[in-house]
């Protein structure tokens, strides 16, 4: 588990002038951009198998990152991490679910049992839909590969206008982006307006680093 960054009193006021001090309008991170070279083993057996597997989707990742101005290395990323493409889902596949950690009932919407009334988990499909706060996940198509990862690319999409919006810098953008993918946009806000490290509310407070970091590894195996 990593933690937090600790900032020096200099970085972190360069910090805060960058991100609340200039007047001019901050340009949306580019998202297409290559990513950093990755730390992981180039024949990591875990990720082999999930690269076999993501060639099932390879037409609606390219699809839905073209879409959505996305580099298909970030989603390839994601969807190694939320549910290795499928084959950590029960059933495996596009149709299966993850997160069967119970819950408080949520009265917002409609379920009144530890988990959905359904029995299967939260995490709704390969990109890991959040049952509980997305109506898609309740009664959309989740179980659609396709229309699973253009909503999970409508999603980052307009956490990045929003990012953009409340003038985070661009240089922190994506990292934030996929951040509040597994956070939630308000508290990886908080996060950055505290000076804490932008995974700070992420699950292993590593959320975007790895991310990124499995979305260098894709790249160096064919997605661009």
């Amino acid at each position: 588990m990593e933690r937090p960054r600790i900032e020096t009193e200099s970085s972190f006021f360069n910090w805060l002038r960058q991100f609340f001090g200039s007047n001019q309008p901050i340009v949306p991170a580019n998202p297409t951009r290559p990513i950093p070279t990755t730390t992981l083993d180039y024949n990591h057996p875990s990720l082999l198998a999930e690269l076999a597997e993501l060639k099932k989707y390879r037409v609606w990742v390219e699809e839905a990152a073209g879409h959505y101005h996305l580099n298909p290395s970030l989603l390839c990323g994601i969807g190694s991490r939320e549910s290795r493409w499928g084959l950590a889902l029960q059933p495996q596949g596009p149709a299966g679910t993850g997160d069967f950690q119970q819950r408080p009932p949520q009265p917002k919407v409609s379920r009144t049992t530890p988990l959905p009334p359904d029995g299967r988990g939260f995490g709704r499909g390969l990109l890991q839909i959040d049952y509980d706060w997305h109506e898609f996940a309740r009664t959309g198509t989740w179980h659609s590969p396709r229309d699973n990862i253009f909503y999970a690319c409508e999603i980052l999409h307009k956490s990045l206008q929003t990012l953009a919006r409340e003038r985070v810098a661009a240089n922190l953008q994506t990292r934030a982006m996929l951040a509040a993918y597994n956070g939630g946009l308000t508290n990886t806000l908080n996060a950055l307006r505290k000076g804490l490290d932008v995974d700070a509310n992420t699950t292993g407070k590593n959320y975007s680093e790895d991310v990124l970091d499995r979305a260098a590894w894709f790249q160096l195996h064919g997605w661009r």
